[in-house]
């Protein structure tokens, strides 16, 4: 028994280190903005009620909120449910990235977690705005190792597949980790049936029903419409002017903005990972070159931009690009070609990932869908009139999949120098993000 502990905190070492790291912060997180709103709900009204009245008029997150009653008015108990949660979702990341995984790689996850700013889960109050998206997305990583371990063996124990089921109702409680498990199921269902031509598990139909009930419940929530029209006239009043295009545009441009003009460390990370990943790759030389265009172009634009501008004038208005109804506008060239560096940079990320697939089919589909499912879950804030007032905290499940797909390519397709070349460059990312000291 002895033994056996030791070597659990041999291989789990990080995640303890994390633990106090993630304690310690929560010392400084307390009830502000939107937390104070339901501090003070069951001073007027009880949990029924409550949960009544904001299905009628508000929101389908009646298990976000309801645990928002609970825990705005429970501190204490909060951030030491929020600590442990959070661990675990670095230790549910680390197992779904690598069953048998090393203490090495599980201090990789956790130090690419620590490159994420957690400042936006503060914006609109600290237990309000985590529970609103840190939760949901540890729910989701929760059910993906739950997917995982359906996918390995075939089967599940009833109790395990009946968490599965608690888990997604608990995540898909949020639209977008909603349609992050949407995303997935459709993605399995093309491995099973067009892939791999397998026999699909009983208990991934199950999910997949679950799910779509999911799903139809939020759609129908009177809520939530309720809602998007009061906010459309509070903070986006032209949104329902919009055409298809504009809000695709906003979703997707929005995001590559954020990730080359933003201060996003993991973006700079992943550009770097997959750069490194490409050169074991078997393709010709220049074929490899081709993937550090986006590192290249991204550290140009970001710290050097005034300086191009000196030889290009008008370069900053790349910058400036990005406005309220998205990037294009007609007759502007700047917004052009905004467009066509956003999607150069796309196209040369889908080719570095298009290298790693021709060599391994696996590695390539697996860092693909995960970028696929977390650029999808931004993408759709397009769709919503609160895209420009939530702020860079529907980022969120797009910083996750960064760190998945940087942390997975990097265990899967570097050799030992490179890990540890990386390796440093995570830490220094990590060290510079904690300390508050990245720009």
């Amino acid at each position: 028994m002895k033994e056996r502990i030791i070597d659990f905190w041999k291989k789990n070492y990080a995640f303890l280190i994390a633990f106090f790291l993630i304690g310690g912060y929560h010392i400084f997180m307390g009830v502000d903005g939107d937390s104070v709103f339901f501090s003070r709900q069951l001073e007027e009204m009880t949990y029924r009620e409550f949960i009544a009245f904001r299905y009628q008029a508000w929101s389908s997150r009646l298990l976000i909120e309801t645990g928002l009653l609970f825990f705005t008015n429970h501190l204490v108990l909060w951030r030491i449910a929020d600590t442990v949660i959070w661990v675990l979702m670095l230790w549910s990341m680390t197992k779904f990235l690598d069953w048998e995984y090393t203490p090495r790689f599980a201090g990789i996850v956790c130090l690419l977690f620590f490159c994420y700013d957690i400042q936006p889960m503060g914006s609109a109050g600290w237990i309000a705005t985590i529970n609103n998206y840190m939760w949901p997305w540890a729910c989701l990583c929760g059910f993906l190792l739950i997917l995982k371990k359906l996918f390995l063996d075939g089967k599940l124990k009833w109790h395990l597949g009946i968490f599965g089921i608690i888990l997604i109702f608990l995540a898909g409680n949020q639209e977008q980790a909603a349609a992050g498990l949407f995303g997935i199921f459709f993605l399995c269902v093309i491995y099973f049936f067009v892939w791999k031509k397998r026999k699909i598990p009983v208990w991934f139909w199950v999910y997949g029903i679950a799910i779509l009930i999911n799903l139809l419940y939020i759609i129908t929530c009177p809520g939530n419409a309720n809602r998007k029209l009061l906010e459309t006239g509070t903070w986006f009043p032209g949104f329902s002017e919009l055409n298809l295009w504009q809000k695709l545009d906003i979703g997707i441009t929005s995001i590559f903005h954020d990730c080359i003009f933003g201060d996003n460390g993991l973006f700079l990370i992943f550009l770097a990972v997959l750069c490194v990943a490409v050169q074991g790759t078997q393709a010709d030389k220049w074929k490899k070159y081709i993937v550090f265009l986006p590192l290249i172009g991204t550290i140009a634009v970001r710290y050097r931009l005034e300086f191009i501008a000196s030889f290009v004038p008008g370069a900053v208005n790349l910058r400036d690009s990005l406005k309220e109804t998205g990037t294009f506008e007609f007759g502007k060239e700047w917004s052009i070609a905004a467009l066509f560096f956003y999607a150069g940079i796309g196209l040369c990320i889908l080719w570095g990932l298009f290298l790693i697939f021709r060599d391994n089919e696996k590695d390539g589909l697996i860092a693909a869908s995960i970028l696929g499912i977390g650029f999808g879950t931004r993408m759709m804030m397009g769709f919503s009139p609160t895209v420009w007032a939530s702020g860079s905290r529907t980022m969120l499940f797009w910083q996750m999949a960064l760190v998945l797909a940087s942390a997975y390519l990097w265990n899967r397709n570097l050799g030992d120098r490179e890990k540890g070349e990386m390796q440093v460059l995570i830490l220094v990312f990590a060290a510079m993000t904690i300390s508050g000291g990245r720009s």
